[in-house]
């Protein structure tokens, strides 16, 4: 009874972290993206995503299953952002309890509470069960691809028959059972992000570390068809497109050594709220000690722990090498990797062997940098995610029938889109083919939403511009050596700012025409 009290606590608590601030954060573009996206019908989103851009390939670069089901969860809660997000809180909680359930079979239940405790007060994987996008959804089927992957390969190790005769896994109903979680698993982990593709690489690569396991060969062989079968749709007529549009430019950037410390991060990370200095440096010292300690104990205890760093360790290192190829380092993608670290983490707390003065100092750093880290994360109000909703009150307020609404960029249009339809607002496209041009043509035809090519069309013939920036776009711009093409515009067409209001790092400035 007691150990079920303690396994409630930590899903209540993984439960409760996530609902903290749920509906008072605002809504940001990529999440106004999916709230609007998943509001079409299936037929819409489809045409909207495969649909070929010239020869940049298809018009968008993510599955499409986030979307639907999003889509059927809008249908029966609503699309308030409360409504949106807890689709990502049941599949976070859902997690925590399945690697609780995990790490007690690898290990025992002890060690299984210590990974669910981790896992319920994890930044990284708070903050991705908080948000209306795919990664919750990615993290949950990584994690039933491994479990199903683990205990059939075990499975079949312990069972005569299956030692001597891999292919035998068809005359036994549980490697069958397993077997079937490991194919569905790895399914969803594709069609939820085309970047689980390297978890389960990982997970290859996990079954042929071990001598006993690679009798199991054939049967992972078998399996690995029949995951890529259910995913075969998307990976023949889609996936080709996907790749073609990511190598004529995408907006991520060539990863470095900052990527690696970062990794070494994950049971204390945020991802990209910037914290101040003194959190960053606790969660850096916590970090590297925690992987010094970890490679250090599994190298000489040979533990099961290993295999959690080589899937935590081969997606991030294998996305590094390819980065320098073609930037796909997307740090977000990589929260599977991070929920693994947290079990070998479990591990070296619960049982790892540590002096206990170590083991309490270990779990005081473990406990500042999260609770730290966590803080920035409930209050964070600054770009991309400035507060929307007082932007919209303050427009809806102040604009004047005839006044044009002018977004710089499609960042501040979309959140406002959800949050004030009704205004009278257009946005700037992005410069054609820079990384930032993300948003293609046909995606636009779905949404009904379009990019307006020039200040000059934008604008049209109003008196009085709301033009709508984030101050840090102009100071890009101006670092270039020019004056930002929208506020040039607007000086060289007589029109002088008469007002000006800021919401964190987000600024309405309010434009009149005083010349011809």
């Amino acid at each position: 009874m007691r150990r079920r009290a303690l396994v409630l606590a930590v899903l209540w608590g993984a439960f409760v972290l996530r609902m903290i601030h749920l509906a008072g954060r605002p809504l940001w573009y990529d999440e106004s993206f999916a709230v609007l996206y998943a509001s079409l019908s299936p037929a819409r989103m489809i045409y909207g995503t495969v649909t070929a851009v010239g020869n940049a390939g298809a018009a968008d670069v993510h599955p499409l299953l986030y979307y639907f089901l999003l889509h059927g969860w809008m249908g029966l809660s609503g699309e308030s952002p409360l409504a949106v997000r807890f689709l990502s809180v049941v599949l976070g909680v859902l997690t925590v309890a399945l690697l609780y359930r995990l790490a007690a079979w690898c290990f025992d239940r002890r060690t299984g509470l210590v990974v669910g405790a981790l896992a319920a007060a994890n930044p990284f994987h708070v903050a991705y069960s908080q948000e209306a996008r795919m990664y919750a959804l990615l993290g949950l089927a990584a994690v039933i691809a491994v479990w199903g992957l683990l205990h059939a390969l075990e499975n079949n190790t312990t069972r005569k028959a299956i030692v001597h005769y891999p292919l035998s896994f068809i005359h036994s109903p549980l490697p069958i059972v397993h077997w079937s979680l490991f194919i569905v698993g790895s399914a969803l982990t594709l069609y939820a992000h085309n970047l689980g593709a390297f978890v389960l690489l990982a997970l290859n690569l996990l079954a042929l570390s071990r001598r006993a396991w690679r009798r199991s060969m054939p049967a992972l062989a078998l399996a690995d068809l029949g995951a890529l079968a259910l995913f075969g749709p998307w990976l023949v007529g889609v996936l080709p497109g996907q790749v073609s549009f990511v190598r004529h430019g995408y907006w991520l950037t060539p990863p470095g050594a900052e990527e690696i410390v970062r990794a070494a991060m994950f049971p204390v990370l945020t991802f990209y709220e910037p914290g101040p200095v003194w959190l960053l440096g606790l969660g850096l010292f916590t970090g590297l000690l925690l992987l010094a300690l970890l490679v250090l104990r599994v190298w000489r205890t040979r533990s099961r722990a290993g295999w959690f760093l080589l899937l935590c360790w081969t997606p991030v290192l294998l996305l590094l090498l390819l980065s320098w190829w073609r930037p796909l380092y997307l740090e977000r993608a990589l929260l599977p990797a991070a929920l693994f670290y947290l079990v070998a983490t479990g591990w070296l707390l619960a049982q790892g062997g540590l002096p206990r003065l170590l083991r309490l100092g270990l779990v005081g750093l473990l406990a500042a940098a999260v609770a730290g880290s966590l803080g920035v994360h409930y209050t964070y109000s600054g770009f991309p995610r400035p507060p929307f909703p007082q932007v919209a009150s303050y427009l809806q307020a102040s604009v004047a029938p005839g006044d044009r609404v002018v977004h710089t960029n499609k960042l501040t249009y979309f959140p406002l889109q959800v949050y004030a339809p009704d205004l009278p607002a257009v946005f700037l496209a992005d410069p054609p083919g820079s990384p930032q041009d993300t948003l293609a043509y046909p995606t636009q035809e779905a949404l009904g939403i379009y990019a307006t090519p020039t200040v000059t069309a934008a604008v049209g013939t109003a008196e009085q511009v709301w033009l709508v920036y984030f101050p840090r776009e102009v100071a890009e711009v101006e670092a270039l050596g020019v004056e930002h093409p929208a506020l040039a515009w607007l000086g060289e067409n007589h029109f002088a700012e008469v007002e000006r209001r800021s919401f964190s790092d987000l600024v309405v400035a309010l434009y009149r025409r005083e010349g011809p």
